[in-house]
């Protein structure tokens, strides 16, 4: 049952926020509730936190379970009451209810009430705790006015009409250094309407921390609450895992201070999940960034580097530089043939992705290396599916980079979609190619790159 609050409301949010206008979205919504989202920072199998401005009136209750009751929060089987609240901060009263104890693989529904209001209807799904193919998307670097937010909005439409199973957020939320009230309850509102399908599904987020956030070290938890190490609510940075030993991911921090701290817990979180299929690390500045506009970060590829190598990082995923990139596997060395300290290792590499560009204006691709695979300046979204071992076929990721808008030659200002025309995939079929969307396809690769990295075959 699909109730038609839900559907008025994202279709009225999409159809105002789809414009090209850059009015600001900080009026709620949805009376007193609004900025919803969902943010996994525990065991994704068993567990959500949903997060919301609760506005002024009291009494807010999570009611879920697997069964559809619309907006009816007295059939709902289960309820939660806020385990946290950070009140008054960046013009919000953000409430975080934490549901626990849920069943893998599994659909919810949920509203929320207080004593005055009832939240339309929303459903999220928990990550399976057996390997089962999935997708998701990675990205980052958004803006608050003008075209890149235009563009970044593009992006996140993308999300609703691709359906993963979750979204990792390299960091850059807002313009500015993340201390302005306005332009985080646009972000949140954009987030909630956007992102969210027609049929009220919630995409989880696994934010991390840019150097767009600098001004406050302490916004990802207070925003999202995104864990912290070492009893330091600025070192956020933490892990996920799911799959039964399939898939691995870390936010790690290239921004927080107390860097030899997180360089030991890296160490200590892939020794410890050394094991599983895949593992995945996400974070902002890039260690060799593909454009001239930004510096290395030497300390990153001294620090992080051998540590993905010694303990066969699959992934590596970054943003900042607002442009797109996808390198060979590479490990760091010193050796021969090696380039600003990488050399292509197919067998035993990393491979790194980025750069940002979810809503941010592109910057030109003009410092690839020796090792890169493929870079192109536009606004852009990876979109990765995951398939685990099946019979024979070994485990393997496939990854697309799709374009959701670019700028105009001629015009800087217009900002051409490449997201209206898109059909959106049915939950049944999240796998399929959608008609119409804009994947990077540069010979002679086409538009999927596969890990473990295979060289396309040669046609007799």
């Amino acid at each position: 049952m699909i109730k038609k609050t839900v559907i008025c409301t994202l279709l009225i949010g999409i159809a105002f926020i789809g414009c090209t206008s850059t009015k600001s979205l900080t009026k709620p919504l949805v009376k007193q509730h609004s900025k919803y989202r969902l943010v996994w920072t525990d065991d994704p199998t068993t567990t959500v936190t949903v997060a919301w401005d609760q506005g002024q009136v009291e009494n807010p209750v999570v009611y879920y379970g697997k069964e559809d009751f619309g907006q009816d929060w007295e059939e709902y089987p289960h309820s939660q009451n806020p385990t946290r609240i950070v009140a008054e901060y960046r013009g919000m009263n953000n409430h975080f209810a934490t549901l626990r104890d849920l069943q893998p693989d599994q659909t919810y529904y949920f509203v929320i009430r207080d004593s005055e209001y009832t939240s339309d209807r929303f459903w999220f799904k928990t990550a399976p705790d057996q390997p089962k193919p999935f997708t998701f998307i990675s990205g980052g670097d958004t803006k608050s006015s003008d075209p890149p937010l235009t563009a970044g909005r593009l992006s996140h439409r993308m999300v609703a009409k691709l359906r993963p199973l979750f979204v990792v957020f390299n960091g850059d939320f807002c313009s500015g250094d993340g201390t302005n009230d306005n332009d985080w309850q646009q972000w949140l509102n954009d987030w909630t309407f956007l992102t969210t399908t027609e049929d009220g599904r919630m995409i989880p987020i696994i934010p991390v921390h840019g150097n767009h956030e600098d001004g406050d070290y302490t916004v990802l938890n207070k925003l999202f609450n995104a864990p912290y190490q070492y009893d330091d609510e600025e070192n956020v940075y933490y892990s996920l895992s799911f799959g039964n030993n399939l898939f691995h991911i870390i936010a790690l921090n290239s921004q927080t201070g107390g860097f030899e701290d997180q360089t030991k817990w890296l160490e200590e979180d892939l020794k410890k999940h050394q094991d599983f299929t895949f593992k995945i690390a996400g974070y902002h500045k890039p260690i060799r960034p593909h454009t001239a506009k930004k510096s290395e970060n030497d300390h990153l590829l001294s620090a992080w580097a051998p540590l993905f190598y010694q303990y066969k990082l699959d992934i590596s995923l970054d943003g900042d530089s607002h442009m797109s990139k996808i390198t060979y596997p590479i490990r760091p060395s010193k050796e021969p043939g090696s380039h600003e300290g990488f050399i292509r290792d197919d067998e035993n590499g990393t491979m790194y992705i980025g750069e940002g560009s979810w809503g941010a204006t592109p910057r030109q691709n003009n410092d690839d290396k020796p090792w890169t695979l493929r870079s192109g300046s536009f606004n852009q979204i990876k979109w990765i599916q995951v398939f685990p071992q099946e019979g024979e076929e070994p485990a393997y990721l496939e990854i697309r980079t799709v374009i959701t808008s670019e700028r105009n030659p001629y015009n800087e200002d217009e900002v051409i979609s490449h997201v209206d025309n898109v059909s959106s995939l049915s939950e049944s079929d999240v796998f399929a190619i959608p008609d119409n969307i804009k994947l990077f396809s540069p010979e002679p690769y086409g538009p999927v790159i596969t890990y473990p990295f295979q060289e396309p075959r040669e046609e007799n």
